[in-house]
């Protein structure tokens, strides 16, 4: 079992440069090139369950998530959230959570379909982000987290790659 999964929307030089200095310990999932959004058609609930229908590289990242320890986002912070591409890598991945619910912190969320008990972290890097921006994404990783059944989170922020590379 990997031990960490990555998932980010680093351009490929700047990504190559990250993940190289840190000796292969994690499963890397580029975001780019992007792949096709949710079609909300829930195959992967229903009719081929965990399993998402669109045929193209976004439904190898699902099965991935209840293998590894830790599932890491390293996007770019865009309007308080992810990115486009990491966004719609994210959403391909509902098949790891089932279409039935249970109560979390007073709140209703989907049961989850595995067992594993992952941690989840959210590092968003840009240089303006705004501190209305960073509580938006805050809010985001904690209702991911409950979503996917994580057994905690972390939010970071980070000016730059530089600073992103560190914190790796």
């Amino acid at each position: 079992m990997g031990k960490k999964l990555i998932l980010h929307d680093l351009p490929a030089k700047d990504a190559e440069k990250l993940f190289s200095a840190n000796g292969g310990e994690y499963t890397i999932f580029s975001a780019r090139p992007p792949v096709q959004t949710c079609v909300g058609c829930l195959h992967c609930w229903f009719k081929t369950p965990g399993k998402c229908a669109i045929d193209d590289r976004g439904k190898e990242f699902s099965p991935l998530i209840h293998v590894h320890e830790e599932l890491i986002v390293i996007s770019r912070l865009v309007f308080g959230g992810l990115s486009p591409d990491a966004k719609a890598v994210l959403e391909r991945s509902i098949g790891h959570i089932s279409p039935f619910f249970r109560v979390v912190e007073g709140e209703m969320h989907h049961r989850k379909r595995y067992k594993n008990a992952f941690r989840l972290r959210y590092i968003f890097y840009g240089p303006d982000m705004t501190e209305s921006g960073k509580e938006n994404a805050r809010a985001l990783t904690r209702a991911n987290a409950l979503n996917l059944g994580a057994q905690g989170y972390v939010c970071d922020f980070y000016s730059s790659l530089d600073a992103v590379e560190a914190a790796l």
